[in-house]
């Protein structure tokens, strides 16, 4: 007798309890929330869950959209985690902005492929005429597919583009998810659009929905006067709270007793037109100089890699010496890992200019006294100002930005759950003892480790050093250079 049991889908790595609730949750269920903080894993259950379908027959593609800085990281985290089997005869492709001919065939490749698929796209992608929106529909239209929004706060806005095109989208898959670990960071107003792409029927209208939990009022605008309506306030909220309840499964940290003492995540940054200028000319030059060199040592390689992560970190040098300052992502990339945090935050940064700008940015969004420094170029105030980073008064003073060099060692920083290394130094050491400020003896709480880095740059050879605990100047030698700054 023909066995019809659907085969059963094993994946590579054990997920922790909250996983296997959430799992359960999903089964059978066209349109759903995860509303699990970061570094609980929203990632891997929703690659299990398209695993287990996809063994059973009930689902052939994945589509995710996501922010720039996370999209792309979808890749690995598959390649990770899905079953020994389904990476097999997956098939995985990346939507590039302005796709090379090479990159247009992998892609028609994909669409053209009849096994299991997963597309990742950038949501930015979808705020323009790129294409992207196109390659999204015939993606959907060419098989059974489950459409991720990751960090689905990015469709908060149901007049943008892009969350318009999301919700066609939406229309077009076997089952809808969406993934955040605070649905609502700026306003409960947020979740209008997010839920909408569920297909919740409480989201018909807007503005019945704002009148119904928002208090506006009308206040004059502009030299006229002209009066406008403005959100004053809010009502009602314990109502919505039951309303989106049956339609997600919220999971915090401090709900997970089995997470790793430490989680390290990559957010990676785009250059600006003006950095990728930049770097092609120092690139170009580093090149010029070491081949002219007639001894490459480490240090001379060690020089030049330094001119390119300045570069990529938003600082360049003038000819007299003075940093100054070039457009850049990666601030807004910070922010939005802090936007979806909660509790106290630990920023290093690599150079003064950096910790300037970073503080400036943060207490421009959450108000004065909300950062701590911690650096040479505050040393007279900075013992101070750590004190008010560890004050327990709530989340007052929330962020501590410092350099390795000053607040790397023999600090106590451990009320802080998050470390963000918005740029690293060269030094093992540094990182290695920068890394342990948020431990303590006796701490339970998992401490999240996020990198930003720009992909095909010296800075991902930089991190990866960093993180296999190798110190870069013994790593480089002079033969080797070209892997190192090309």
């Amino acid at each position: 007798m023909l066995d019809k049991t659907p085969p059963t889908y094993v994946p590579r790595m054990p997920r922790w309890k909250h996983q296997n609730d959430a799992i359960k949750l999903l089964a059978g269920r066209e349109a759903f929330a995860l509303f699990m903080e970061m570094r609980t894993g929203k990632t891997k259950t929703i690659l299990d869950e398209f695993g287990q379908d996809e063994a059973a027959g009930k689902i052939n593609d994945l589509l995710v959209i996501a922010p720039g800085g996370v999209f792309r990281t979808w890749k690995a985290d598959a390649e990770k985690h899905l079953s020994d089997e389904l990476r097999t005869h997956v098939r995985i492709g990346v939507w590039e902005s302005g796709p090379s001919a090479m990159q247009v065939r992998a892609l028609e490749g994909l669409l053209a492929y009849e096994g299991p698929r997963i597309l990742l796209v950038n949501v930015e992608a979808l705020s323009t005429d790129t294409g992207a929106a196109a390659v999204c529909e015939r993606f959907l239209k060419g098989g059974s597919v489950t459409l991720v929004i990751d960090e689905s706060t990015i469709i908060k806005n149901p007049t943008a583009k892009r969350t318009k095109r999301v919700l066609k989208l939406g229309a077009l898959a076997a089952k809808r998810r969406i993934l955040s670990g605070l649905p609502s960071p700026q306003s409960p107003l947020d979740v209008f659009a997010q839920f909408k792409f569920l297909g919740a029927p409480f989201t018909e209208n807007f503005d019945s929905f704002q009148s119904r939990y928002a208090v506006v009022q009308k206040k004059p605008f502009g030299p006229g006067g002209r009066m406008i309506p403005v959100v004053v306030g809010y009502q009602n909220l314990d109502e919505l709270q039951r309303r989106i309840q049956p339609y997600s499964f919220r999971v915090r940290l401090s709900d997970c007793y089995d997470l790793p003492e430490k989680m390290y995540i990559r957010r990676e940054v785009t250059m600006t037109t003006e950095q990728e200028i930049a770097y092609d000319s120092m690139l170009e030059f580093a090149v010029a100089e070491l081949e002219n060199t007639e001894r490459v040592t480490a240090t001379i390689v060690l020089t030049q890699m330094l001119r390119l992560h300045q570069i990529l970190c938003g600082v360049t040098m003038s000819d007299d010496g003075v940093e100054v300052d070039i457009a850049e992502n990666r601030t807004d990339e910070m922010m939005d890992i802090i936007e979806n945090t909660d509790g106290k935050v630990i920023i290093w940064a690599a150079y003064g200019a950096n910790v300037r700008r970073i503080k400036a940015v943060i207490e421009k969004k959450y108000g004065a006294g909300s950062v701590a420094c911690f650096w040479g170029g505050n040393a007279d105030t900075r013992e101070q100002e750590e004190l008010m980073f560890k004050s327990t008064d709530g989340n007052a003073c929330r962020f501590m930005v410092a350099t390795a060099a000053a607040g790397g060692r023999g600090r106590t920083w451990d009320m802080a759950d998050t470390i963000i290394y918005y740029s690293n130094t060269f030094s093992l050491e540094h990182r290695m003892q920068s890394e342990e400020r948020a431990q303590a003896v006796g701490k339970k709480k998992s401490v999240g480790i996020f990198d930003l880095v720009t992909p095909g740059t010296v800075e991902t050879k930089i991190i990866d050093t960093l993180r296999s605990k190798m110190e870069l100047s013994n790593a480089i030698t002079g033969d080797t250079w070209r892997e190192w700054i090309v």
